[in-house]
């Protein structure tokens, strides 16, 4: 058991060397123009080992938006909140995020590469696919069958995930992350909360 644990241990740091490395040059230059050669340079590991764990640099990017994604949907899913509330109709969703804004800012140095830039356009697509089907899930979930809700679910959903994608954006890539994750997840909260009267966003009355 101790021999596979450090082999385990061994496996993720050598793949772990591998992403560090892939997010360190997609920092310097666009991903077409990174050879496996440079990876492996700056890992100080052989070409063989590289392709023992990936077969190419896009099946390594691939695996780290999985990973990403993985880790998001892992702790939205922990900290959903248990409160409904009762202007919007769906669950009050400040806890987890929180708990969003916090994970990604420890990950910061990926996500802010791959969004910057849309040096990666299929990261902004995946996360806006995993935060599409999560609310849609709390959505469906929080709401009865006394429940009325208005607005088309879908719709109500993409919503949410726009808003979010958004706020990852300006923080990460806006702002420098000159904000707290708490700070950011509170002004989230604002918005969902803020009965603001907008003329254009007004509907037109026939």
């Amino acid at each position: 058991m101790k021999n596979e644990s450090k082999v385990d241990r061994r496996i993720k740091r050598t793949r772990q060397s591998l992403k560090d490395a892939l997010i360190s040059l997609m920092n310097e230059k666009e991903l077409c123009s990174i050879s496996i050669t440079d990876i492996i340079n700056r890992t100080d590991l052989n070409r063989s080992t590289f392709y023992s764990h990936f077969r190419d640099k896009e099946d390594l990017l691939t695996c780290i938006i999985d990973e990403l994604m993985e880790g998001m949907i892992k702790i939205m899913q922990g900290s959903s909140a248990n409160h409904i509330s009762n202007q919007i109709g769906c669950r009050d969703l400040s806890n987890s995020a929180i708990q969003l804004f916090t994970y990604i800012g420890e990950h910061a140095d990926y996500f802010k590469i791959m969004l910057n830039n849309h040096r990666v356009p299929q990261l902004t697509q995946r996360i806006s696919e995993t935060l599409y089907r999560f609310y849609l899930n709390e959505i469906e979930n929080t709401l009865d069958q006394n429940t009325q809700l208005t607005i088309n679910r879908g719709f109500f959903a993409c919503y949410f995930t726009s808003v979010v994608l958004g706020f990852v954006h300006h923080w990460l890539v806006t702002t420098d992350m000159k904000y707290s994750p708490d700070f950011v997840a509170q002004e989230l909260s604002k918005i969902f909360a803020a009965k603001l009267y907008i003329p254009y966003l007004q509907p037109t009355v026939l």
